[in-house]
Order: structure tokens, then sequence, then C-alpha cells
């Protein structure tokens, strides 16, 4: 048998078993986070009902893939990646003793967390804009690492300890909750919106039609370049 051949037969006995395990102990860890979420809706929603019985609190799932956790006038859509990804290796993660011992535990499944106006989905306004919280990756081995906004980005940093756990999950839950509820939209300041064509004004009367964003309207427009 040719060099090459042995070397791919190689290759898919070890580094794609190992990407479909990791891609197999993601996808469970994205079961898990979605039944830990729906917990957290089913005992939060009878709390909030009782002072507003307009204020919705549910999960709803999109497929096996994606789930959208609904408060009120946030969502947080978490959205498994179906493929396995490495770090640099300038990275933190690929630095540490942990992978530099096992390299293989250097390959993680990738979940994301990205927050949406709940109307951005109920309209199906397909210009807003989402803000990622949060990257969850996950190894064979079940540790994990974070990057993504406040405690988000420095609480689960070291991989070489942190291992998944139903614990883990609801802090993870709880934290991009708190976080969004704190991001309020924000009125775009008066000289962004001084000039509307008629196509935008009839778009205001269509809750589809004009993108929105908690931040979107601070990003000023380009210039035009002088003829």
């Amino acid at each position: 048998m040719e060099n090459q051949i042995v070397e791919i037969i190689d290759g898919l006995n070890n580094k794609a078993s190992l990407k479909q395990y990791i891609y197999r102990n993601t996808l469970e860890t994205f079961k898990n986070l979605r039944q830990v979420a729906r917990q957290i809706a089913d005992q939060v929603a009878p709390e909030v009902l009782k002072k507003d019985p307009d204020v919705e609190v549910e999960l709803r799932e999109i497929n096996e893939f994606e789930f959208h956790l609904k408060f009120s006038g946030d969502t947080i859509a978490f959205i498994m990646h179906t493929n396995v990804f490495t770090f640099p290796p300038d990275h933190e993660v690929t630095k540490t003793k942990y992978v530099q011992e096992s390299p293989e535990m250097g390959y993680f499944g990738m979940i994301q967390a990205y927050n949406f106006l709940s109307d951005s989905l109920k309209y199906h306004r397909l210009a807003d804009v989402g803000y990622l919280l949060a990257r969850i990756f996950i190894n064979a081995e079940g540790h994990f690492y974070i990057d993504g906004q406040r405690q988000l980005d420095f609480l689960y940093k070291d991989v070489t300890n942190n291992v998944i756990n139903p614990e883990m999950i609801i802090k993870i839950i709880e934290q991009s909750m708190m976080y969004a509820l704190d991001f309020d939209l924000y009125v775009p300041p008066v000289d962004a919106m001084s000039e509307i064509t008629l196509e935008q004004k009839n778009y205001f009367n269509n809750p589809s039609g004009m993108a929105t964003g908690k931040r979107l309207g601070f990003k000023r427009p380009t210039p035009k370049k002088s003829q």
C-alpha cells in the first residue's frame, strides 16, 4: 500500500474520528443547554406573568442545531456549528500545558449565543442585527472555553479545569440573559434620522421594513466620495 494512502487512512482513523467524537459531544452539550434553558423559562414565566400577562418567556425549538430563548423584548438564539475548530498557535488555549501535552484536546465544537430583538424574529426583519453574547467551545473531554461579553468573557477562560456540567450551563444561560436585559435599545441620534426617502417612510408603517438593532442607530452612514 502506498505511503500516502496509509497516511490518509491513518488521518481518517485518528483526526476524523476525533472530530466526529467532538461533534457528538458538542451536540449532547447543546441538547443539555436546550433542556436547561427550557427549565429556566418554565421557572421564570409564571412569576413574570403574575405581574404582567403580556410578558412572554418561552423556549422555541427551531431545528436540531438552533433554539430561541425568548423573554419579553429580547431573544437569545443559541446556535450550534456543525464543524470542529482549533485555535491559532498564538492563542491562549493552544499555549496551555493541557493542550501542549495533548494536542487532540485543542479541537473544539462551538455553540454561539446571539441577542436579537424579539420583534426582529416576530416580523422577520431580515436586515436587523443580532449581537454575539458568547461562543462556547467544548472539546472531547467536555472541557470548555468561552469568549463573549462581560462575565462571559473572563470567567470561563481556564480550559484546563473548566468542565461542562448542569451547574455551569445554568450560570452561562443566566449570565447571557442578564447581559441581554441590561443591553438596551438606544434611540438613534437625531442627525441620523433627519432625512428619509419616501421608500423609508413607507417602511416605518411596515413591521418587516426598517432595519433595527440595539446599537444600529449609532452607525453613521459612510460619507460619499466626491465625484
